[in-house]
């Protein structure tokens, strides 16, 4: 929970918009959350330097789109999904979440 709560931090830092933090502890065996964000490109690649800076380099799996509309940062247990904003609506992540628990 330290970890979400730093990465939750770290973002609100950033002033990403309309982040949202969705609980999947006891439903998925390979993440304990999501986070999700709607930020701009530049945004999203300043975003994964501070969790980078903020974790440290150990705890990021891997990054997945930089540079795109869609980035990945996988931290293990924690899963951040950092999206512009016409992305987030296309995909409707918060929609098709809608049956789990949201906490933030």
């Amino acid at each position: 929970m330290e970890k979400l709560k730093q990465i939750v931090s770290t973002l609100e830092d950033l002033k990403v918009k309309d982040l949202a933090v969705f609980d999947f502890e006891n439903t998925s065996p390979f993440y304990d959350y999501f986070v999700i964000a709607t930020t701009n490109e530049r945004q999203a690649s300043a975003a994964v330097n501070h969790l980078k800076k903020a974790l440290g380099v150990n705890e990021i799996r891997h990054v997945e789109g930089r540079g795109g509309s869609w980035v990945l940062v996988d931290c293990h247990e924690v899963i951040v999904h950092l999206f512009t904003q016409d992305d987030r609506e296309y995909y409707g992540f918060d929609q098709r979440l809608l049956g789990v628990k949201k906490i933030q």
